[in-house]
This record gives structure tokens, sequence and C-alpha cells, in this order.
């Protein structure tokens, strides 16, 4: 049994990673829900975490790192997940087997911390590069009245026309209806 990791004082777009010591061929029974019809489910994976309720499982992903070898597992969290993994790409990319990710949003549920037990093991956790860029004002002469400036306000000139128009085709609409009941 591992340590217990607080989630409620993680960042709010953070991952959680636990290596998975299972030979292959138990990778699928272990991180499938079965349902058997009735109130009989269970979720290894999700016990294995020690954590109620479950996390949804829209937001946990298990891998095989050694399909991600050729990309490296650093590149998928930094560049595929937006992460700020530190210094850690070396320690990152030398594991090997299967890896659990648990994202922030599948644990906002009420759940406050994970308590991981055998196959899995906590390896770190990460969260999102939060950067805000501040752009500095376009000054130069080149940049002034390049973009679309929008229409023009109608002026009351044109407003007075169009109102003008509407009553005349009233009024010819109107004359025309009385002419035709009169007839």
């Amino acid at each position: 049994m591992s340590d217990t990791l607080d989630i409620t004082t993680a960042p709010h777009r953070s991952v959680w990673i636990f290596a998975i010591d299972l030979p292959d061929g138990e990778i699928d029974a272990f991180s499938h829900e079965t349902d058997n019809g009735n109130e009989d489910h269970s979720w290894p994976l999700g016990d294995a975490l020690g954590v109620t309720p479950y996390p949804d499982q829209d937001f946990v992903e298990v891998l095989d790192l050694e399909a991600l070898r050729a990309f490296g597992f650093s590149n998928y969290l930094t560049e595929g997940n937006g992460l700020n993994i530190g210094g850690d790409a070396t320690m990152l990319d030398a594991l090997t087997g299967h890896i659990l990710l648990v994202f922030s949003q599948g644990v906002e549920n009420g759940q406050t911390a994970f308590v991981p037990q055998a196959p899995l093991s906590f390896v770190a956790r990460y969260s999102q590069v939060m950067e805000h860029s501040l752009h500095e004002p376009l000054t130069s002469n080149a940049a002034q009245g390049q973009l679309p400036q929008g229409k023009a306000p109608k002026s009351d000139a044109r407003i007075g026309g169009m109102v003008a128009t509407f009553v005349l085709i009233f009024l010819f609409i109107f004359v025309g209806v009385f002419v035709w009941i009169a007839g």
C-alpha cells in the first residue's frame, strides 16, 4: 500500500501518473469495469486507486509505453497534454510497461485522496502549463487601418428616407385594398 495522495490540494488541471505492475495479458481485465446486470459490478483499477466514488472513466487512460517509445512518454505529456513535467523527461521516458493517467477532471465528484494499492505505484503528479501571454499593442503606422472597421452608423437622413419609403408602400397597399373592396 502506498501513501495517501491528497487530491484537494492539486491545481485544477492536473494528472496523476501510476505505474501498473501487471503482465500484458492481465491489463484489459484490470482496466475495464465489469457489470453483471445487477448491483454486482467491479472495476479492479478503481479499487486499486483506493478512491470513492470511482473516477470518471472518460478521464482515465491506461497506456502501453512501448507504443509511445518512438514519440516518447515525456513528449506525450508535454506536447499532447500541455503538462509541465519540469526536469523529469529522462525519468518518464525510462518507464516501461503500462502506465495509468488519472486527470483531475475525473475526480471532481467529492473524492479527496488516492490510496493506491498494488499493482499500482505512484510515479508523479503534473499540472498543465498556464501561460497568459500579453501582447504589446501594435504602434507602427503600417498597422493602422488594416482591419475591417465595420459599417458606418446610419445617418438621420437615411433613416428618415427608409421610414418614408415604408410609409409610402403601406399607403399604396392600403389604397389598393380599398379600391379592390369598393370595386
